[in-house]
């Protein structure tokens, strides 16, 4: 996926290479991109496996990050850069090899890789409805933490129809009017909104960088928190760099009891590819919000 080196005022990149689409880009990722609506639908293939992500196995990596392995390939008579992927995704991805003519791609981090004080495990799925694809799923105890998946759909239009959740109450939609603005550093101005829910009471900050739409829901009464939420994605979003999407990408992030769920997706080409993770708002430690974010940097060709 072609990356650009820092997007400018209203999304013009002031380069020859044309429209920036992401918070900044270095570099070429990938050349597929990543998303499905919901790819567990019909799904089948399911496992289930607990796997340590602090151990030292045979495939572990001195010095790599919780004992990840290193993943080497080649094209031709050229080597492509190596890729470390954590035992945990690469035990994912070996379930799904052979089950889906997808592409496969991969994060290089997760939900809880860095805070693990339960066991993660993996539990993947491959579908064929309403387009090919697959996802990853990474739990803890009972409860789901976030995942990854891709899909393949027939056009470029049909996979941008396909991006946002199917839930609507997750994200606002375009016709609610604007409230405020509020700045959120880095030179965002959110616009504030009010979202007509029936029986609640919330409201909005949504902002755009290139060709992403981002927002955060929160209860109208916890504004505190929703601009806390809003200000650190903004911060790691300028220092990190989000894949740059054919046509557009979503990071949506949704507070409610003092969770914040953040659900990331994007197009290119035909494929779909969408992050998913959740945590309480002010720590890391049960997953993270911004762990969907980081995946999504992070995803690249699995070999």
């Amino acid at each position: 996926m072609r990356r650009y080196s820092k997007w400018a005022l209203a999304g013009v990149v002031v380069t020859t290479i044309g429209v920036l689409a992401g918070c900044g880009s270095i570099n070429s990722h990938h050349t597929s991109g990543v998303k499905s609506t919901n790819p567990t639908i019909g799904a089948t293939n399911t496992t289930t496996r607990s796997i340590s992500t602090s151990g030292t196995g045979n495939n572990a990596t001195a010095g790599a990050p919780n004992g990840a392995a290193i993943s080497n390939s080649t094209s031709g008579t050229t080597a492509t850069p190596t890729v470390s992927f954590p035992p945990l995704i690469q035990q994912g991805m070996q379930e799904i090899k052979g089950k889906t003519t997808v592409p496969l791609y991969a994060p290089t981090t997760y939900p809880g890789f860095a805070h693990t004080p339960l066991p993660v495990t993996v539990q993947t799925s491959t579908t064929d409805s309403p387009a090919p694809g697959y996802s990853v799923l990474f739990n803890r105890g009972n409860s789901n933490i976030g995942g990854f998946s891709v899909s393949n759909w027939e056009t470029n239009n049909a996979v941008a129809q396909h991006l946002l959740p199917q839930n609507p109450s997750l994200y606002v939609q375009s016709s609610v009017p604007v409230m405020s603005t509020l700045d959120l550093g880095d030179g965002i101005q959110a616009k504030v909104k009010r979202v007509p829910a029936p029986g609640k009471n919330i409201s909005a900050l949504v902002w755009t960088e290139g060709r992403w739409t981002m927002e955060v829901q929160y209860a109208t009464n916890a504004q505190s928190e929703g601009v806390a939420v809003a200000k650190r994605i903004v911060q790691y979003c300028h220092a990190n760099f989000l894949p740059v999407p054919h046509s557009k990408g979503y990071v949506l992030t949704s507070l409610a009891s003092g969770i914040a769920t953040t659900y990331v997706s994007w197009s290119e080409s035909q494929y779909g590819f969408t992050t998913t993770s959740s945590g309480q708002w002010n720590s890391n430690l049960s997953g993270g919000y911004l762990s969907a974010v980081e995946m999504a940097v992070s995803v690249t060709r699995y070999h």
